[in-house]
């Protein structure tokens, strides 16, 4: 599969997927109109990657500095995603990047790993200085 790569905008995030690495991630903004429209596509080809993958480690980084309702359903969506496919034994990581002033997207992040069963969550604050 290629890999893809979408420049972020002010509106959307960047989207990096790395399918030989099993490296993916999300950065910037996203408060799309149709945040659906944007990132089914991309689901579905993440989806039928990781739903071959056996015994697999998988990384995805979230690095999200604001996101709106309809982009945190697909989150969500993604986090649910990714914690069936470590169920299926595969070593997932969720990399929440935030800086470490904002506790609202601390706590965004958070609870959008509450219900991870299998995949690790791994909350990573950052200084405005990095």
């Amino acid at each position: 599969m290629d890999n893809i790569t979408i420049a972020g905008t002010e509106r959307s995030p960047e989207i990096i997927f790395d399918f030989g690495a099993n490296k993916f991630s999300m950065r910037g903004m996203s408060y799309l109109e149709n945040a659906a429209k944007f990132f089914d596509p991309l689901l579905e080809k993440l989806q039928a990657h990781l739903d071959a993958q056996d015994d697999a480690w998988i990384d995805f980084e979230f690095e999200l500095t604001y996101f709106n309702s309809s982009s945190a359903r697909v989150l969500l969506r993604l986090f649910n995603l990714l914690d069936e496919i470590a169920e299926k034994g595969n070593k997932v990581t969720l990399n929440w990047i935030f800086e470490a002033e904002d506790d609202n997207l601390e706590e965004l992040g958070e609870e959008l790993g509450e219900d991870l069963e299998h995949a690790e969550l791994v909350m990573r604050p950052i200084d405005e200085d990095d």
